[in-house]
């Protein structure tokens, strides 16, 4: 079974149709999830500073058809003097019960998790099932180890909807042996299939209990590496195979022969298939990714689609596999233990999930996109890469960039595009990672260690290290203006 979608029924893609676009969370102004206290602060300055008002509808805390000092005034006293609640829809998403005048055109709190717009009924319902079993919890019996860090998909991709990102507790590490560009596995490949370090074993699987790190930074002579990676949010990456090699080549400049401090380039893999996913722009497919994380995160084995061409390789991709060979693994539960129809069905979820839709800009939002352009983040967060279904606005190039010393994680993966500036390693760089939905994504950076938007920024070295400076240099109101805007897209 091959995901196959006729390209006229993805023409509407980049209208980015949801399932729920009018529904809400009272109270939730900002669109995070939960109502707090940034709510209240939010709530304020669109009464009294020209904040914008993306949902209306979320801040008529009392339902009463107008936004006023009282609905403030009502959320702060449910959060600290035990007041009554917000008027539904508050614990879950819903629409308004009451017709008024003001409105909720989009709410991104309750908008993710739907499809793209032009899917056939097959496809959709094929997207359903997809979203079910990134919920679904595996158990031994079902494939579950000998290894795991998670027991489902949404374990880790969970925030704020599934295909999310994760909190930095469900943080995974990697661990390697040897020098950039030749690492490999610490542990045993037939218990462990890769760098990715499991931190449950199955009782009386495996051989011995869960492997450790080494204590000594050096195995047999060898170097020890050791990453974490905070899981990446998957909403609207399916696009990303639809935009070609050449529109990727378009922006590299591995040599910076413009001399602008700036020389992304492509990774690919062994067979030269240029790379679009994860923090490394390693993997080249959806499938050969997600194979990877099932196999490495949950122990979960799978055979590949036939002639589906994703290339998985334990040194590129985490995982244990040739082009169309299956992975497998140590426990008693036959190879593959997922069935064909049903990693179908995760792929199709994952090719096909929207992206976050985009606020409405204000002044703020505007003067932010200006300052944004000026600073020259737009180098590597590209606004749009052209795609056989139009125009991606994900703000990234797919291409790696030398992020500095402080964010090397000495990790690499692929096969870079020759330099003769940079070492043919990964070792400190990174895909530009897709802005679109990045008020979603936090905690931020491929650890995430970057607590605020602004922390990422300013954690930023190498060759993002002018555009943070250009940022630090602006005044706080400035500073606020561009964190306005990157909440926008």
């Amino acid at each position: 079974m091959k995901v196959i979608v006729p390209l006229f029924l993805l023409l509407t893609v980049l209208g980015v149709g949801q399932l729920h676009a009018a529904d809400f969370k009272r109270g939730d102004v900002n669109e995070d999830g939960t109502f707090d206290l940034a709510d209240g602060v939010t709530m304020l300055q669109y009464m009294f500073s020209g904040g914008v008002g993306y949902c209306e509808d979320a801040y008529d805390y009392d339902d009463d058809g107008v936004v006023n000092l009282a609905d403030a005034i009502g959320g702060f006293s449910y959060l600290f003097l035990s007041g009554p609640a917000p008027a539904e829809p508050f614990a879950v998403c819903g629409s308004d019960p009451v017709a008024d005048n003001l409105g909720c055109e989009s709410y991104a709190g309750c908008s993710l998790g739907g499809a793209l717009q032009g899917l056939d009924q097959a496809t959709f319902d094929s997207f359903l099932r997809g979203r079910d079993l990134m919920h679904k919890k595996f158990s031994p019996e079902e494939g579950l180890g000998p290894y795991y860090n998670a027991v489902s998909c949404v374990a880790c991709h969970s925030t704020p909807e599934a295909g999310g990102s994760s909190p930095i507790y469900r943080n995974f590490f990697f661990a390697a042996v040897g020098a950039p560009g030749s690492q490999a596995p610490i542990w045993d490949p037939d218990d462990v299939p890769s760098i990715v370090m499991p931190s449950y074993t199955v009782p009386g699987a495996g051989s011995g209990g869960r492997p450790s790190i080494p204590e000594s930074s050096q195995v047999g002579g060898l170097q020890v590496t050791v990453a974490q990676r905070n899981a990446p949010p998957q909403f609207g990456v399916g696009l990303f195979e639809l935009i070609s090699n050449a529109e990727i080549f378009s922006n590299s400049d591995p040599d910076d022969l413009d001399g602008d401090g700036i020389s992304g380039r492509y990774n690919s893999d062994a067979m030269g298939n240029i790379g679009r996913f994860g923090f490394k722009s390693q993997a080249n497919f959806l499938e050969a990714f997600l194979r990877g994380a099932l196999n490495n995160q949950m122990g979960i084995t799978t055979d590949p689609f036939q002639g589906s061409g994703g290339i998985v390789s334990s040194a590129m991709m985490q995982v244990g596999a040739g082009p169309d060979d299956s992975t497998f693994d140590q426990d008693a539960v036959a190879d593959p233990e997922m069935p064909i129809s049903d990693l179908g069905d995760i792929v199709t979820f994952s090719k096909f999930l929207a992206p976050a839709p985009r606020k409405p800009m204000g002044s703020e939002e505007v003067l932010g996109e200006t300052l944004f352009f000026q600073m020259n983040c737009v180098s590597c967060h590209v606004p749009n890469l052209e795609s056989s279904v139009g125009p991606v606005n994900a703000y990234t190039d797919l291409l790696l960039h030398d992020m500095g010393p402080e964010l090397a994680d000495g990790i690499s993966q692929g096969f870079p595009q020759f330099s003769v500036i940079s070492p043919l390693v990964t070792s400190d760089e990174f895909r530009t990672q897709p802005l679109w939905g990045v008020r979603l994504h936090g905690p931020w950076l491929h650890d995430g260690r970057a607590d605020t938007m602004q922390d990422a920024i300013l954690m930023h070295g190498g060759e993002g290290q002018q555009s943070r400076d250009a940022y630090d240099a602006l005044t706080p109101s400035e500073q606020d203006a561009v964190i306005r805007f990157l909440e926008a897209i």
